[in-house]
């Protein structure tokens, strides 16, 4: 009776002003008091809703992490395990992850890869990855990626402009649309993001919600496996 009593309390002492319009001073400080007391006899309530919180503010940003509509993505949009990388082209544990992360491509229907551009190393890292960017609407993201990323010389202007074009696209129109104002403000959502998710380094990769960095394909696997797990028990 106690807990129910002390619940209802502390749902009027923290309702909106409107509705807090509806007791008087006097007994607004007595509902205060009586919440207060309850949370000093029971401070696991106190635990337990700032664990409730931090589980909302995890989803809320986890959302934000894979639903951005600017990145590209590969597998189908209800995949039950979802993979997000931050990367940099001039990251070797990058190049090095290449050929796990094209094998997941081509290999798993139940996973989905989502991909973010995270410059970070050098001015050849931005370059590229505005590159990138203005030549998504043309079609040829993957085959671009996959041509960047596995390029380990110089990445001069020329490179980038050869790797584009033997990749398919019209180097000229992406030149023209890397000026967007819209790149450089994605580019620096994308490191606030990652800022926000763990250290800023690359290569990051979130698996459904969970965090990783670097290059570690044995602990990558067992969270992909644990994934697929916690998927299943949810259906």
């Amino acid at each position: 009776m106690w807990r129910k009593l002390a619940v209802i309390c502390a749902a009027m002492a923290f309702a909106p002003v409107a509705s807090a319009q509806s007791f008087n001073a006097q007994e607004q400080s007595e509902i205060r008091a009586l919440v207060r007391d309850y949370l000093v006899r029971n401070p696991d309530v106190i635990r337990e809703a700032l664990d409730a919180l931090q589980e909302r503010v995890n989803d809320e940003r986890w959302e934000r992490v894979k639903s951005d509509p600017r990145d590209f993505a590969m597998g189908p949009a209800d995949a039950p395990i979802t993979i997000v990388e931050f990367f940099d082209y001039r990251c070797g544990y990058c190049h090095a992850a290449l050929e796990w992360v094209t094998e997941l491509a081509n290999s798993r229907s139940d996973i989905r890869l989502i991909f973010k551009e995270l410059p970070i190393l050098s001015p050849e890292s931005m370059e590229a990855a505005r590159a990138q960017i203005a030549a998504m609407p043309q079609g040829r993201y993957w085959q671009f990626h996959q041509a960047l990323m596995g390029f380990t010389g110089d990445l001069t202007s020329e490179r980038i402009d050869q790797l584009a074009r033997q990749s398919g696209i019209d180097v000229t129109r992406m030149r023209r649309a890397m000026e967007s104002p819209a790149i450089m403000n994605q580019l620096e959502e994308t490191h606030a993001l990652a800022n926000d998710l763990a250290s800023p380094a690359t290569p990051l990769f979130i698996i459904n919600g969970e965090a990783i960095s670097g290059f570690d394909q044995e602990r990558l696997e067992e969270r992909i496996r644990e994934a697929g797990r916690e998927a299943r028990r949810q259906r």
